[in-house]
């Protein structure tokens, strides 16, 4: 009787010890600085390493090997990190005063890198598996650098991938990437693999990237002051590719299909840019130089192909195509010239 009274005793003992294989170290140096870990579940770790004044960090971890490293260095930082799932990874960096971090991660092996350097940046990353066949996979990396810039990223599905750089202030990024239920009796989440990136160097550039499906690359780099680019991307393996230098520019491009591209260059003061693209395998290619130049693309059906250029100020650009294998070529140099081109079959 003593002797299996022993055994249980052990084997009681030995589960308790199991179950606590979790790893935690803090390391606060200063004053007034807050740290909270909360872990539940096998084999998590988190380091917390906090030097300066009121800084404030909270880590919860319920699942399997995951991983969570702070570091804030200054004064009024504030870090939040949750993980829920398998093998998923956090790392924020934060240097400087009162800069906000938020990464929740949900799933299997998802990945966050944030780096603030600098005056009140926020960063909030959310990643999620979404359901039945996504996994998560995801991958996401924020640095921000100086003042007052703020990012999100909303990342569900299967593997996507977003990097946002923002160098500067008052600059504002929103990425929004998702898979779709297209398997058996819709109950499973398919997609994925979408590609986004985000430049902006200077104050108050404004970018908005979503992309529903699959495999959709959007890329948006913005240097100057006050630009706005609204990506929406939905379907699969659609490209969209924004280049804004200047002030005050703007590009709104909408991409519904498969395999359409879309690129909109524009260097200059004023200018704006609104391409939509409907169906499949559609290209258009904007370019604006100077000022006040207004272009607005329509594509709706297969294989249209629209180039405008326009140098110079107050020009105006229509192209509208409907059908199949259009093709339009639009230039304009000069001050306040006027196209308008219509397409059908």
């Amino acid at each position: 009787m003593k002797k299996a009274i022993f055994c249980a005793v052990a084997l009681l003992a030995g589960t308790v010890m199991f179950a606590q294989m979790n790893d935690s170290y803090v390391l606060q140096v200063g004053q007034g600085n807050d740290s909270d870990v909360d872990q539940d579940g096998l084999t998590n770790d988190s380091d917390v390493f906090q030097f300066g004044q009121g800084n404030e960090s909270d880590v919860e971890q319920d699942g399997t090997s995951n991983a969570s490293v702070v570091l804030q260095i200054g004064r009024g930082n504030d870090s939040d990190v949750e993980q829920d799932g398998t093998t998923n990874t956090s790392t924020v960096t934060q240097l400087g005063r009162n800069n906000e971090s938020d990464v929740e991660q949900d799933g299997l092996s998802n990945n966050s890198d944030v780096l603030q350097i600098g005056r009140g940046n926020s960063s909030d990353v959310d990643q999620n598996d979404n359901g039945w066949a996504a996994l998560g996979l995801h991958n996401s990396l924020v640095v921000q650098v100086g003042r007052n810039n703020d990012s999100e990223v909303d990342q569900d599905g299967t593997a996507n991938n977003s990097t946002v750089l923002q160098v500067g202030r008052g600059n504002e990024s929103d990425v929004d990437q998702n898979g779709y239920g297209n398997s058996f009796f819709g109950y499973m989440n398919a997609g994925g693999l979408n590609q986004s990136l985000v430049v902006q160097v200077g104050r108050n550039n404004d970018s908005d990237v979503e992309q529903d499906g699959l495999a959709n690359v959007s890329v948006v780099g913005q240097l100057g002051r006050g630009n706005e680019s609204d990506v929406d991307q939905d379907g699969d393996t659609n490209v969209s590719l924004v280049a804004q230098i200047g002030r005050g520019n703007e590009s709104n491009v909408e991409q519904d299909g498969s395999g359409n591209g879309s690129a909109v260059f524009q260097l200059g003061r004023n200018n704006d840019s609104d391409t939509r693209q409907m169906g499949e395998d559609n290209g258009s290619l904007v370019m604006q130089l100077g000022r006040g130049n207004e272009s607005d693309v329509r594509q709706d059906g297969t294989t249209n192909s629209s180039f405008v250029f326009q140098l110079g100020r107050n020009n105006d650009s229509f192209v509208t195509q409907n059908g199949l294998s259009h093709d339009s070529d639009v230039v304009q140099l000069g001050l306040g010239n006027n196209s308008n081109v219509t397409q059908n079959n």
